[in-house]
């Protein structure tokens, strides 16, 4: 199950201006889907996606850090944005429950 809070705080930053005007401008710099690229095929970008996922962070100034940095946004096609999901299991009812897991146990560590 998810953090209610922090799937709000995610939905947030998705909504905000400042995400859009990102987004977009890493879609104008890198206007291909980098993995096909790197494999030779041109396939234009369908999706940005946060290298590193922002609801790995702890709280809601690393989830904003993660969210905006250049390095962490790759432009991807729809198939490889979901491939990588896939093999993260992110997308998943194991990867739910492993980060619930997770949040759990931060909760823990911080509550001793």
């Amino acid at each position: 199950m998810k953090n209610p809070k922090q799937t709000k705080d995610k939905q947030r930053i998705y909504n905000s201006r400042e995400w859009r005007l990102l987004r977009d401008q890493k879609r104008r710099a890198n206007p291909l889907c980098e993995l096909c690229l790197a494999n030779g095929k041109v396939v234009p970008t369908q999706a940005i996606h946060h290298k590193i996922p922002i609801e790995t962070a702890q709280s809601f100034d690393e989830m904003m850090r993660l969210a905006f940095r250049w390095d962490n946004l790759q432009s991807l096609c729809y198939k490889c944005h979901s491939e990588i999901h896939q093999a993260m299991k992110s997308h998943t009812k194991e990867g739910h429950q492993k980060a619930a897991d997770a949040a759990l146990q931060r909760w823990i560590s911080r509550h001793k």
